[in-house]
């Protein structure tokens, strides 16, 4: 990692843990890296690897995709960043960093004689902005704040802007080599511009539905499971990927019987992606899964807002994760509302 990166990382005053969604707040996304894939044939290698429509992508939009194997699972979640460069279309492809190596090999098996270029770019970082007001985004060279979530505004300096709000805090990501990165970096921090937390950013994304994959959730889930088709993740009319038959027969001919709901707990620490859910009563029961937790800002140090697979047949059950009572929110995914009191 770049050593002045690193400096000026560290140079940063502590971080908030609570943050008012009135302010604006920053910080390093260091739980994310990035592959970038080129050549003349990239856009046709990521058509046939990923369930996002990738022929029909421009610079303007990122999209959310998935990477699965040939049973349906997942391997990862990822953001989709397409980008115009002298030499032709480049896509960077977001992924968690606790990932990349493993997601980097698997797309080298798959590229054969196909004029792909794999790499992981190692001087690259990203910044989250949450609210960003209209002095900060002049000064990173965006006009306005666009109505369409996962806008990219161009840039002219090498960095990627991405739009990632759904319903909660406005956010804003920022993507590019290090030297640029940090000259953007040294005119966001001041004190009118909150160092936040990681947990801050994580809780955002957990109240907008986000999924994330990790060791402990790779070959989990499919991606009904996590919501995926509902956060326009997955093209049920393009040809076939990895997975493919299994993910279409799922939407056309099935229901699925488990989804994404949030849910939260009063717990000492985040609960580890992949953590079971039990049924209280039955504590041989399984219910489902967790996907990721974040603490959550009601001034409880000990309250987790959480993401998790659960089996809707047991949606309105008493449930407990590591032995800890917990409660669901309403779901679009549950016919009446989950029991509210645990």
């Amino acid at each position: 990692m770049n050593t002045a990166w690193i400096n000026f990382l560290h140079a940063q005053s502590p971080a908030v843990a609570e943050f008012n969604p009135e302010n604006t707040g920053w910080l390093a996304l260091s739980n994310r890296a990035s592959i970038r894939v080129s050549g003349s044939d990239a856009a046709d290698f990521l058509q046939a690897m990923l369930t996002q429509e990738i022929l029909a992508l421009t610079p303007s939009h990122a999209a959310r995709s998935a990477l699965c194997n040939a049973k349906g699972r997942m391997l990862t979640t990822l953001l989709i960043h397409p980008k115009h460069t002298e030499q032709g279309s480049e896509y960077h492809l977001t992924v968690p960093q606790d990932l990349r190596v493993d997601l980097l090999k698997t797309l080298k098996l798959y590229v054969l004689r196909r004029r792909v270029m794999l790499e992981l770019v190692e001087d690259w970082g990203f910044i989250g902005i949450l609210n960003p007001h209209h002095t900060l985004l002049l000064a990173v060279g965006i006009d306005a704040e666009p109505a369409e979530t996962l806008a990219q505004p161009q840039l002219n300096n090498g960095l990627i802007a991405t739009w990632e709000h759904h319903a909660a805090t406005p956010r804003l990501s920022l993507q590019g080599p290090l030297s640029a990165l940090m000259a953007v970096g040294q005119q966001i921090a001041s004190p009118r511009n909150v160092w936040v937390a990681p947990a801050v950013w994580d809780c955002a994304e957990i109240q907008d539905g986000i999924p994330e994959i990790h060791p402990g959730t790779c070959l989990h889930f499919v991606p009904q499971w996590v919501n995926l088709d509902f956060l326009n993740a997955v093209s049920f009319n393009k040809g076939c990927y990895p997975g493919q038959e299994i993910i279409a027969r799922l939407h056309y001919l099935g229901k699925s019987n488990r989804r994404m709901i949030m849910g939260r707990i009063t717990h000492s620490a985040p609960l580890q992606p992949g953590t079971l859910i039990h049924v209280q009563n039955t504590p041989d029961t399984e219910a489902g899964e967790i996907v990721r937790s974040a603490p959550c800002e009601s001034g409880n140090e000990s309250d987790q807002l959480f993401l998790a697979v659960i089996r809707l047949n047991h949606a309105h059950d008493a449930l407990t994760v590591a032995q800890h009572p917990c409660v669901l929110y309403p779901s679009p995914f549950v016919e009446a509302d989950p029991v509210q009191t645990h």
